[in-house]
Parts: C-alpha cells; sequence; structure tokens
C-alpha cells in the first residue's frame, strides 16, 4: 500500500432524498441554463427542477447524445453565452454532466472546444459560471472528477479532457432522480461504478483513501444493485446504488482508470455499446488477469466481497451481468475475431490509462485476453 499519497476534493457534495427539488441556495445569478439528454426533457424532469428555480431565467439544452460530440458540446456553449448563463446545471448521466463541465467554462471564453483540448492554442481562463451536477443514473461518479470525455466526429475517436476547471461546485445527489431509471440502464450504469471502485482499487497507483472508499462502493454495489435493478422503486437500494457511485467516483478521480476504460473506447464509438456495457464486458477478464501484480490485494478483495478467491469473484461478477440480461462475449456486441488486433490497437492508444492495470499490458497480452471474452 502506498504510504505517500495526495488527495483532492474540491465539490462540495449535497445528499438527500428530493434535494433536486430544493436548491435554490445553491444557484448564483439570475439566467440558469438545464444541460440534459431528451429523455429527462421530454419527461420533464428537466423542466421540474427549472421551475422550482424561483424568480430565475432557466434555459434548456437537451441534444445531448449517449458520447456526446463536439459539436453539442459548441453547440450548447453558443446558447450558454447567449443566454449570459450564471449557473450552468448538468441534469442525467455522464454524457450530459461531461457536457456541463466544459460548458460552464466555455460559456465566458471563446472559441470551440477544439481550441482548448490537447494540441489547441487556449486555456481557460479561471471559471467564473456556476456549476451543478446532478446525476440520475448509479453509475458514472462523473459528478466529483474533473474529467469529461467527448467523441470527435471528424476524427471518429473519443476525446478525454482533463481540466481543473471541471471540478463541480454542487454535486447535488439525489435518489429519487434513479426511481425511473430502466432496467437495464440500472444495470449498466451500476457495473460502471463497480468497474470505477475496483480500477480504482486495483490501480497501480492506489492509495488507502481510495482503497477503503473503493472496497465499500464495491461491497454495497453487489449487496443492491439486483434489488435495484429488480424492484426500480426500491427507495433503500437506489439510495444505497446513488452513494456508491458517488463513493467510487471519488475514488477514482483520484487513480484514474486502467485498462477496462481504456478498452472500452472502441466499443462505444465503433459497435455503439453503452458505457457502462463497454466497459463491464471485459471486467471478469481483467479481473482474471489482475493476479499476475495484485495476488495478494485482489485475494483481499474477494474474501471481503465474499468470495473464496479472485477467480470466483470473476465468474460471481460474470454471472450477475448474465442475470441482469447484460452481454458477457464481444461476439454479443458483433465483434469478431478480425476486429481483435484493432480493438486491442485503439485501447493501448490510451496508454497512460492502460498501463495503470496491474498486468502487463501490451498488443499482444490485451489480444489475448480479448480473445477469451470473444
Amino acid at each position: 500500500m502506498n504510504s505517500e499519497f495526495r488527495f483532492w476534493m474540491p465539490a462540495h457534495i449535497r445528499c438527500g432524498q428530493g434535494a433536486a427539488r430544493n436548491m435554490l441556495d445553491e444557484i448564483r445569478g439570475d439566467s440558469v441554463l438545464i444541460i440534459s439528454d431528451p429523455f429527462l426533457y421530454q419527461n420533464g424532469t428537466a423542466e421540474r427542477i427549472g421551475n422550482a428555480l424561483t424568480g430565475k431565467t432557466v434555459t434548456y439544452f437537451s441534444e445531448i447524445e449517449p458520447n456526446p460530440s463536439t459539436t453539442s458540446v459548441d453547440a450548447c456553449a453558443a446558447l450558454a453565452r447567449q443566454a449570459g448563463a450564471q449557473t450552468i446545471i448538468g441534469l442525467g448521466g455522464g454524457s450530459s454532466l461531461d457536457v456541463a463541465k466544459v460548458v460552464s467554462c466555455l460559456t465566458t471564453n471563446e472559441g470551440s472546444i477544439y481550441d482548448y483540448y490537447a494540441g489547441g492554442t487556449k486555456q481557460f481562463a479561471p471559471r467564473t459560471t456556476r456549476l451543478i451536477l446532478i446525476p440520475t443514473t448509479a453509475g458514472t461518479g462523473s459528478e466529483v472528477t474533473n474529467v469529461g470525455v467527448f467523441t470527435d466526429p471528424r476524427a471518429g475517436i473519443k476525446m478525454p479532457f482533463v481540466c481543473g476547471e471541471f471540478w463541480a461546485d454542487v454535486a447535488l445527489i439525489d435518489p429519487e432522480m434513479t426511481y425511473t431509471l430502466p432496467k437495464g440502464q440500472t444495470a449498466s450504469t451500476g457495473m460502471d461504478a463497480f468497474c470505477h471502485a475496483i480500477e480504482a482499487y486495483w490501480n497501480r497507483e492506489s492509495q488507502p483513501m481510495c482503497d477503503y472508499l473503493a472496497m465499500g462502493a464495491m461491497k454495497t454495489i453487489l449487496e443492491n444493485i439486483r434489488a435495484a435493478y429488480d424492484k426500480p422503486q426500491n427507495a433503500q437500494a437506489r439510495a444505497a446504488m446513488i452513494i456508491s457511485a458517488l463513493t467510487a467516483g471519488v475514488a477514482f478521480s483520484q487513480t484514474r482508470t486502467t485498462g477496462v476504460h481504456a478498452v472500452s473506447f472502441p466499443l462505444t464509438t465503433e459497435f455503439h455499446a453503452n458505457h457502462g456495457t463497454a466497459c463491464a464486458i471485459t471486467l471478469p477478464a481483467f479481473i482474471r488477469v489482475s493476479t499476475e501484480m495484485a495476488a495478494d490485494k485482489m485475494q483481499a478483495l474477494a474474501q471481503f466481497l465474499g468470495y473464496a478467491d479472485v477467480q470466483a469473484l470473476a465468474d460471481g461478477i460474470e454471472h450477475l451481468m448474465v442475470g441482469m440480461g447484460m452481454p458477457v462475449r464481444l461476439s454479443q456486441l458483433g465483434v469478431t475475431d478480425a476486429d481483435i488486433e484493432h480493438i486491442a490497437a485503439v485501447g493501448m492508444g490510451a496508454a497512460a490509462q492502460m498501463q495503470l492495470t496491474p498486468a502487463t499490458m501490451t498488443q499482444e497480452t490485451l489480444c489475448r485476453l480479448l480473445r477469451t471474452i470473444l
């Protein structure tokens, strides 16, 4: 265990049933922009939150894709500037929250997201627009990270963007926001949260505080995900899941993710898997190889989670996924053996992230891993 570490979590976390309906005191200025996906706008959730902001001028942007594009970011930023938004509220899953992060910066900074991303010519001035993030899924942890991931349609690739200005002023955690989450999304986002936790735990840059947070998150997820999946209105399970996702988010915000997430990029952009599924589908295989460099630590985790050993943990996770209707073989996403080399190459392209995995990660070893779950 690394006894020398740093821990930085500047976001104010506010958690409670119905908190999203009572946050007027968190708003700064008179102009508010609420960013959500189309579903949350069409079902009235975004407007219910906006209507509760008495005395404020509220504008809505809901053209957010599952893997948000740089095009949507720039369109949303243009609306935020036009509205003179002083507070940005990101409402939804990781896609909406990530867009809200960068738009809160672009509101008072000229140009496009491309001007500020790696290779761009500009840097964000310190953010003055208030940023409030409200997750409606129990999975991404985006509300407590300074990372955004965007799809560049010109190059057909994902753009992970890390920026100190992306930390939210307020992460508002309201379990009620997850009650209408469909079963499939309950499963995939819950498993995404589990991936965040286990990747923070086995990470080569792991540290004690993250380990404790990650272990608690994993145990609580395993104890509650099926209840949330089977009975969506189970308030106790929903609260446990969203708090676990938050805890896992705090854990990986300090360590970053590893190979599971690196490989997910081509599975989302090229095979159109949702993010949680794209991560979870390789998780059992990565658990099995994690013993190469973290055998004792992973054995301790397996026993803490109620499994005899690491292999039993991997099998248990796969069984859980099958029980929730999630794919566990790459072929279920349309992947063929001919695709493996390319998927591995794209995954290896996120080298810094990939090499935080507690196993030897090369093109050859990654291809071998992927073929075990083809």
